[in-house]
């Protein structure tokens, strides 16, 4: 299997990038030697501040309510391997192993920043672990979006030599791994626990996943889309008479064009005769609703590749000036409301799915037969409406904001925060959800397709929608009797939808 090289240098990391050296097993990191040089630069900035008479947060101070503790040099040791420790605190569910090593990755680039001081010694071992494909094992439940402290904490377990890892497939105790491949754990020095915990990569590490998820969904669906206008026979006018005008409108004309390419030799586009003149909404308005969700998610998406780009330290060690500032570069009130409004938007597509189904199975709309039942002894796919129902509640539900509910915690001084590992996670169920509703419409509009074919000749389909139906008809056959339609809808749910958060 071939070795990719990753290249980081702090400053030029992208979603694409990270989504690729994640699932590669084989990866050669190369670290910019100016990088590495301009944070050896820092790491003195930081060492000289340890004998030093200011007094800064988590360096030479403890942390939260202790700030008006000092830690004197010789205590830097304890000081940091306590501070991992007592920020232990996140619970739940394991970080899947792919979101956990692209969050291995972010903070290894985030460190070539050269602004939080860390030691190359702790750089390098970082560096080793993403080659050796080495993960450390956390829990996804305690972060309020302001630095994933409980999460990152078991980051730093994995650096002095405790705790647990992905490796080969299985979770392993670190100190094995680490003794079996002649690792050295370290001892932390100052503000390298701090720099560990103190970071949002576990969140952007989950941004980068729901944002390359949410491009292939809407490629999916759009598909789907197209499929389902062959069998509910929509109108095509709409798709070439609204292209002109989508300059101004760059998810519209995205959209309105993968809808035609899809459709291309469709019958739908050869002079076909239709019916009805104008159909529901939720077949009109597909492509302004999936191009304003396009829009969205480039938007989202900007927010993510910034957060990879830019420095969440605090502390900030500055090598130029070679001082050392509070900040409130860990704020993430940015990229968690571009994630409610990309939440937001899946419920309008979302929507649309179900009353397609809906309208597809109306014989009163469609021609065809009730409920799209192949024979007068078939109820059809009645029941299932129920389904499709509920799956759109939990969808809206899911996406309820939350960005603005926070507490005042540690004794009020923390008294803001923005929630975004819990609307990430929330937009990761909605995308589950969403793939069952899909899975649904794909049986709805290759049953409409076939049932269309027994009074149309020479129903054509579009090239890729062919490819579509093609692979829905190997899982989910012609239904000419009523059978159990829940095995079906999970066979193709499992086509359209892998989790990895």
């Amino acid at each position: 299997m071939m070795t990719e090289t990753l290249t980081l240098d702090g400053f030029t990391l992208t979603i694409a990038t990270l989504i690729a050296a994640t699932h590669s097993h084989h990866v050669q990191v190369s670290l910019s030697a100016t990088a590495l040089e301009k944070a050896q630069k820092a790491h003195a900035i930081v060492q000289a501040a340890v004998h030093g008479d200011a007094l800064i947060y988590g360096l030479n101070t403890g942390v939260g309510q202790n700030k008006d503790k000092k830690i004197a040099p010789d205590q830097m040791a304890d000081f940091n391997r306590d501070l991992i420790y007592s920020h232990l605190v996140a619970v739940g569910d394991n970080v899947s192993e792919l979101v956990a090593r692209a969050t291995l990755i972010i903070k290894l680039n985030a460190y070539l920043r050269a602004c939080s001081g860390v030691s190359l010694e702790l750089i390098e071992l970082l560096k080793v672990l993403v080659e050796k494909n080495i993960t450390p094992v956390m829990k996804k439940t305690s972060s309020l979006g302001e630095s994933d402290l409980g999460t990152l904490a078991f980051v730093g377990l994995v650096v002095i030599g405790e705790g647990e890892v992905y490796y080969q497939g299985v979770i392993r105790k670190t100190a094995d791994v680490f003794a079996a491949l002649a690792i050295e754990p370290l001892k932390l020095g100052a503000k390298e626990g701090l720099s560990i915990v103190s970071s949002n990569a576990y969140s952007q590490a989950q941004a980068a996943f729901v944002s390359y998820q949410s491009h292939q969904f809407v490629d999916q669906l759009e598909q789907i889309y197209a499929l389902s206008m062959e069998g509910f026979d929509a109108n095509s006018n709409l798709l070439v008479q609204s292209h002109p005008r989508t300059t101004r409108f760059t998810g519209l004309a995205r959209t309105t064009e993968n809808v035609l390419k899809h459709l291309e030799n469709s019958y739908l586009l050869d002079g076909h005769k239709r019916t009805y003149i104008q159909d529901p909404l939720s077949f009109r308005n597909f492509t302004s609703v999936a191009g304003a969700f396009r829009d969205n998610l480039t938007y989202f998406s900007r927010h993510v590749t910034e957060s990879l780009q830019v420095s969440d330290e605090n502390p900030y060690v500055d090598h130029t000036s070679e001082q050392i500032y509070s900040t409130a570069n860990y704020d993430t009130t940015a990229l968690a409301l571009a994630a409610q409004l990309l939440s937001s938007s899946y419920v309008q597509l979302a929507r649309l799915s179900a009353f397609r189904i809906f309208k597809l199975a109306d014989s009163q709309v469609t021609g065809l037969p009730r409920f799209l039942a192949a024979n007068e002894q078939m109820l059809g796919f009645q029941t299932v409406q129920k389904t499709v129902a509920t799956l759109d509640v939990t969808i809206q539900d899911l996406a309820s904001p939350i960005a603005q509910n926070f507490y005042a915690i540690s004794s009020g001084v923390e008294d803001y925060a923005t929630n975004l590992p819990e609307i990430l996670q929330k937009i990761e169920a909605i995308l589950e959800q969403f793939s069952y509703l899909s899975a649904i419409e794909l049986i709805h509009s290759t049953q409409a397709i076939d049932l269309r074919k027994l009074t149309t000749e020479n129903l054509q389909l579009g090239k890729k929608t062919q490819v579509l139906y093609d692979k829905v008809r190997v899982l989910s056959p012609f239904f000419d009797h009523d059978r159990n339609i829940s095995l079906d809808i999970t066979l193709l749910k499992k086509e359209l939808y892998e989790p990895i958060i």
